[in-house]
């Protein structure tokens, strides 16, 4: 019987975006305290919205300000023909962010993958303050990011196998359920506590080398 169709799920922060974009805005507009509060949620003690909401607050820019920073990134320059590489094999690669669409669609967008499907939160502007909004957060979820797994399972009810890139400890939930990892930095530490088996990645062209040689 042949392999069921794979499913490709990428983290953006740190992964397709070689920023983390929250430190890049916290760290343009922010109170340093924000560490304080990034810290907390790593050890689990608070989940992505209450992480989220307080570090927003200490944040003194505008729409303008926000979009123009934005307007200054780039996401890693081998995600575009790793996502051409998968789709000529007929898989449909999807972004998954516990960051936000203000910053995730318009960097897509710059590297030619407006099309490119996206789970994130939400960030507006409304009356001039900030709106945050996190319609994927659950309860009986890890509070770093753990709706992702929801996203793994999806596809694997879907009857394919999951192969998950990430950085960080919002993947972990999804890292853990994934029939193949790429990890690096925090997540590939987290990884050889836990004895889950990863392939370490430095950007997307070493994923991209591993598809070439293995798909």
């Amino acid at each position: 019987m042949a392999d069921p169709q794979w499913a490709f799920i990428f983290d953006f922060d740190g992964t397709v975006s070689p920023a983390d974009m929250g430190h890049v805005i916290f760290n343009a507009f922010a109170d340093p305290y924000w560490r304080e509060i990034d810290e907390e949620w790593i050890r689990g003690e608070i989940p992505t919205s209450v992480r989220a909401r307080r570090q927003f607050e200490l944040v003194s820019a505008g729409r303008g300000e926000l979009l123009e920073l934005i307007a200054r990134q780039s996401i890693d320059p081998g995600f575009a023909p790793l996502v051409a590489e998968l789709r000529a094999r007929g898989i449909e690669p999807r972004v998954v962010s516990d960051g936000f669409d203000i910053y995730v669609r318009p960097m897509l967008a710059g590297a030619g993958l407006a099309d490119l499907a996206f789970d994130s939160n939400r960030l507006t502007f409304r009356d001039g303050s900030i709106k945050l909004e996190f319609p994927h957060e659950r309860p009986d979820l890890d509070p770093r990011g753990g709706w992702k797994a929801e996203v793994v399972h999806a596809a694997r009810r879907g009857g394919r196998r999951v192969a998950y890139a990430g950085d960080g400890m919002s993947d972990l939930a999804a890292a853990r359920l994934a029939d193949l990892l790429f990890a690096r930095d925090r997540l590939a530490a987290q990884c050889e506590v836990e004895g889950i088996p990863y392939h370490a990645f430095s950007n997307m062209r070493d994923i991209h080398r591993w598809v070439l040689a293995n798909l």
